[in-house]
């Protein structure tokens, strides 16, 4: 699950940037149980590949996706 997380999310991030689809996405995976920790723990997880991969932007975006999260 942590990988498909990871993928689905980095996917929207590298196009559209439509949070609104990933807040959906987000939503769904707590409606499958998904702990809201869990999400938190996957996307830190990617945010810091992000940024050893120098991905600055994508970084970015993947911490604006957990300030959603923190905010829930």
């Amino acid at each position: 699950m942590g990988v498909e997380i990871q993928r689905k999310v980095l996917a929207i991030i590298e196009g559209s940037r439509d949070f609104e689809k990933i807040r959906t996405l987000l939503d769904g995976w707590q409606a499958e149980g998904v702990p809201a920790e869990r999400l938190v723990d996957e996307l830190t997880d990617l945010m810091l590949d992000l940024r050893a991969q120098n991905r600055s932007d994508d970084e970015d975006a993947v911490a604006d996706v957990l300030d959603v999260l923190a905010d829930w």
